[in-house]
């Protein structure tokens, strides 16, 4: 623990420029370690199995580095998070509707409907999109202040705040008492939202 965040300071612009370069494998681990956890999440909540969450996941990664190399991603039109929804959308859309498609093979002709009434609109599919690049870099940022506080207090933000767990359980597992898990989300959170700024400008 240190008493200073070392925030992470490799920002989206820093890493389409390494994307340039095909052999950079550890720009493009960087890239993957940044997006993937987020797009896997979003596609899980959008009814992916975690495999074709996975999947769609990697396709929108490739998908985008693909069309970046070929100059097809403007950021004066649009911001990476905007880019990057916009091919992941379509990822999931198209696996989505390939797994229909297997599915009412095997269909009676009155489930048909029902399968593309599911189909999420655009609205939904932005609405979940925002909440988890948010959380993503909710995510990051506790990360970075987890290098401001002790291990107990950033384990009794996790439980309560991020988990949903009382605080009377969490003070029980922790050795705390409730009101100093009250003031370790406090903390924390405020600390947080100091950070969030700065990370989205990054992101």
């Amino acid at each position: 623990m240190s008493e200073q965040p070392a925030l992470n300071t490799i920002t989206s612009a820093s890493l389409l420029e390494g994307l340039r370069d095909h052999a950079n494998r550890t720009v493009w681990q960087q890239f993957a370690a940044r997006y993937q956890p987020m797009l896997v999440r979003y596609g899980r909540r959008l009814g992916l199995s975690e495999a074709d969450a996975d999947d769609a996941a990697q396709q929108t990664l490739i998908a985008f580095s693909e069309s970046y190399r070929d100059g097809k991603y403007d950021p004066l039109k649009g911001r990476l998070r905007v880019w990057l929804f916009g091919i992941a959308r379509n990822q999931i859309r198209n696996l989505r509707r390939r797994v229909g498609q297997q599915e009412m093979q095997v269909a009676d002709e009155s489930q048909h409907t029902g399968f593309f009434a599911k189909l999420p609109d655009d609205d939904h599919f932005e609405r979940i999109w925002e909440e988890e690049w948010r959380d993503a870099v909710v995510r990051q940022c506790l990360a970075e202040v987890a290098r401001e506080f002790d291990d107990r207090t950033i384990r009794a933000f996790e439980l309560f705040a991020w988990k949903g767990q009382t605080a009377q359980e969490v003070a029980g597992q922790l050795d705390m008492s409730p009101n100093a898990v009250f003031i370790a989300k406090h903390r924390v959170m405020k600390r947080i939202r100091t950070l969030i700024p700065r990370m989205e400008e990054i992101w």
